[in-house]
């Protein structure tokens, strides 16, 4: 795409907005600064998620013809046809060609590689700010829009925005435009039914079961009040909580009313929010069976914590309507809530009490075995047994919506060349992972060779397995050791203390072996430090373990962290216990170093070590 086609451009709020963020992507990846003459610049800019592709492509054209700074830069993008097949050869043309190019590039299609290493910069353009619609109409309209306004507009989906802001329509009715409930009317028409799914456990029990239920309640050999109505799903991002949804309601036949207590905020004022909520409830009332899914559940707050909050009465208001709402008997026959959240322990108790919200599910990640399910599922049928095993190791740390994205992008690539979905398709567009080695191996090997000789020797659990992978991805931990612990055991203060020692031991055996620490220990949040802090004040503050006997109701890792920011004394105390524990793991790694070595060897030489191996060198070396 060249300059001749700038000028046959409309420019509209739309493009101008977009080319604001454009802009300021262009800023970042160089394209204002001076070059050496004879030098190519080629600015890659990578759309942000569900952006309209030819509206940027129409704006990056209005953007080079309209700021002197970038009129030497030509815009290249690929051609996107009607069914989805992508084309990259008309980009390849204009890198050969050109010697200023900014490449504009879906979010939802991998960049080949080549386009990547000749791009002097990838920049992730950033989705349109409440600033850029405010100059936007400004510019083109002559709108005065208050940044206020812009923000909640911008609450709704940017191409809904810009379709309800009509020139010369006033920002007022622009947003009562935008703050209709947007309520899905039907069950969605496409999708998996339940008995489809995988990796959901207990939760897909569940569903069907209340398929079964709710048939039984149509051919009248049910009560309504006999049928489980009520489910809080939660589980972390990605992993198919609204899909779940969907595929309740199908297999239940059931209609789906599917909200969040976001699109309810976004009625606008109190009194619109708790109207929308009560229209969400009319209208899974008047299409019974039905299904009420409310997502971001935890949005709707906890009252324990919003004593001297300045919105008290806000929330306050909005928790006892919704309580209402569920508990309308007779009124919800026939109606089934379910709430999803990545965050169960901020929600009011009062939600999850019996006859609510009262069973809790939690879905977790994809294990192995379900992983080769899902390989199957999503890349196709057509791989060995082999091939599967290597896709389900690839795939560690995937969710079922990383799944989904994959083998889109896979079958993408097969079509273009016109053949089945090969294992090569699949692991080109897989992360591309870390490999772990050199120095870096024998560091990893050593930390998880503590964990499992502390962890051993002390009697933590029992070590199934302990590893360090050839290759990780991003969202894969370079190594562990897995303790299965007896959750129904009732721990003395000495076995929390033991692990914590178990949980210090990798950083111990840093310090003592190779004399330093590594960052692995403290990286952030599910880190060594972090699990072993949380650990501690749970003994000192929740257990009466420590050195005081107060009680402090703290329900979250995050609670019990604000209470160490807050109180020295407590943050203190906890220190204290750390380092005692840490001293404790510094003297069984010092004792048995020949051990830790020899397990950290194996590691290091074959990737994995079980724990009767582990268990039998520890034994040895303590002849």
């Amino acid at each position: 795409m060249t300059h001749p086609s700038k000028s046959r451009r409309t420019v509209t709020m739309e493009r101008v907005a977009y080319g604001l963020a454009l802009k300021v992507a262009a800023r970042v990846g160089g394209g204002f600064k001076k070059v050496e003459n004879g030098r190519q610049v080629v600015i890659a800019l990578r759309l942000p998620a569900g952006s309209d592709f030819q509206e940027y492509v129409a704006a990056a054209n209005i953007l080079v013809s309209s700021v002197e700074a970038l009129s030497r830069f030509d815009v290249a993008a690929p051609k996107v046809g009607y069914k989805g097949a992508l084309e990259a050869q008309s980009v390849r043309d204009d890198l050969k060609r050109k010697h200023f190019l900014l490449v504009i590039w879906p979010h939802e299609y991998t960049m080949p590689r080549d386009v990547a290493l000749a791009a002097d910069r990838v920049v992730d353009v950033e989705p349109v700010r409440p600033f850029h619609l405010v100059s936007a109409a400004k510019s083109v309209a002559d709108q005065k829009v208050e940044l206020a306004d812009a923000r909640k507009m911008l609450d709704h989906p940017v191409t809904d925005v810009f379709a309800a802001f009509r020139n010369r329509r006033p920002p007022a009715e622009v947003l009562d435009r935008l703050e209709q409930p947007r309520i899905v009317a039907e069950p969605v028409p496409q999708g998996p039914y339940l008995e489809e799914l995988v990796g959901y456990g207990e939760a897909k029990v569940w569903g069907l079961s209340l398929a079964t239920d709710i048939d039984a309640w149509r051919a009248a050999n049910l009560e309504w009040s006999d049928v489980d109505r009520g489910l809080l799903l939660s589980g972390p991002p990605g992993t198919g909580k609204t899909m779940f949804a969907g595929a309740v309601a199908r297999s239940c036949g059931a209609h789906l009313v599917a909200t969040s207590v976001a699109q309810w905020q976004a009625a606008g004022h109190l009194d619109d929010t708790l109207k929308a909520m009560r229209r969400t409830f009319e209208e899974a009332i008047a299409n019974k069976p039905a299904i009420v899914f409310i997502d971001e559940f935890d949005g709707i707050g906890d009252r324990t914590r919003l004593v001297g909050n300045e919105y008290e009465t806000y929330w306050r208001q909005v928790i006892n309507l919704l309580l209402e709402l569920i508990d309308g008997h007779e009124r919800l026959e026939g109606v089934v809530v379910i709430g999803a959240t990545n965050y169960p322990t901020m929600i009011d108790a009062a939600l999850r009490r019996p006859g609510r919200l009262d069973r809790h599910i939690q879905i977790s990640l994809p294990d192995h075995g379900e992983r080769k399910h899902l390989s199957r599922r999503y890349f196709g049928d057509q791989f060995s047994d082999t091939e599967v095993e290597m896709l389900a190791a690839a795939t560690a740390g995937f969710s079922g919506a990383h799944f989904e994205q994959a083998g889109r992008e896979a079958r993408r690539t097969a079509r273009r060349k016109d053949r089945a979905v090969s294992i090569v398709d699949v692991l080109a567009v897989l992360p591309e992972p870390k490999r772990i080695a050199g120095h870096e191996r024998r560091m990893v090997a050593l930390h998880e060779a503590g964990h499992a000789v502390v962890g051993v020797r002390l009697g933590v659990g029992v070590l199934r397995t302990v590893a360090v992978p050839w290759e990780a991805h991003a969202m894969q931990p370079l190594g562990f050791a897995h303790f299965e612990f007896d959750n129904d055991l009732l721990m003395s203060r000495q076995g929390y203390l033991d692990q914590i020692a178990m949980t210090l031991g990798g950083r111990a055996a840093e310090e003592v072996i190779l004399g330093t620490a590594f960052e692995g220990a403290g990286a952030g949040e599910g880190a060594d430090l972090h699990k072993a802090s949380d650990l501690a004040t749970r003994l000192e503050v929740q257990l009466g373990m420590g050195e005081s006997l107060a009680y402090f109701n703290l329900k979250s890792p995050e609670q019990r962290d604000g209470l160490r920011q807050a109180n020295h004394v407590v943050a203190a105390r906890v220190e204290r216990l750390l380092a005692q524990e840490m001293e404790r793991s510094r003297e069984i790694v010092g004792k048995f170093r020949a051990a830790v070595e020899q397990i950290a060897d194996i590691l290091v030489e074959k990737a994995l070590i079980d724990g009767d191996e582990v268990r039998r060198i520890v034994w040895e070396a303590s002849q």
